[in-house]
């Protein structure tokens, strides 16, 4: 494979290990009523950008790739990574809530660190079977 082959997984790495840090910040100041909201409301809307760029960038990738004969094609890949773009752009809308009174969190922000989760989930199932099929299995 061509070396710009690998800079689509190289993203998608660097994406799943901010999705981690998103989550991993947003469950530990979760009772934090202090925490100042706009810095995770600006990690949940880069997180969202990197996953829009890894599918834009891995679709690139793919159709270079088969315009030279070394198409790649892995199952529930495509399905699975707008799954990630649909929770990521839900975490990071439900950012925006406003509380009712200070020092409450939304009902909805209590959604956020699991959507996070799941979709940073959901990005290693795809470098999952990435890896299977980099290995012919």
């Amino acid at each position: 494979m061509p070396w710009y082959g690998f800079i689509h997984p190289a993203l998608a790495v660097f994406t799943m290990v901010y999705g981690v840090k998103v989550a991993q910040v947003s469950i530990s100041k979760f009772q934090d009523w202090n925490f100042p909201l706009r810095q995770q409301r600006a990690r949940s809307t880069v997180y969202f950008l990197l996953c829009v760029g890894n599918m834009v960038l891995g679709f690139v990738v793919n159709l270079i790739l088969h315009g030279q004969g070394f198409e790649v094609q892995f199952t529930f890949h495509m399905p699975l990574s707008i799954a990630v773009i649909v929770l990521a752009l839900a975490a990071s809308l439900v950012t925006f809530g406003r509380p009712r009174r200070p020092g409450e969190l939304t009902p909805l922000l209590r959604l956020h660190p699991w959507l996070v989760v799941v979709s940073v989930v959901l990005i290693m199932t795809m470098g999952f079977i990435g890896l299977l099929a980099a290995f012919g299995v």
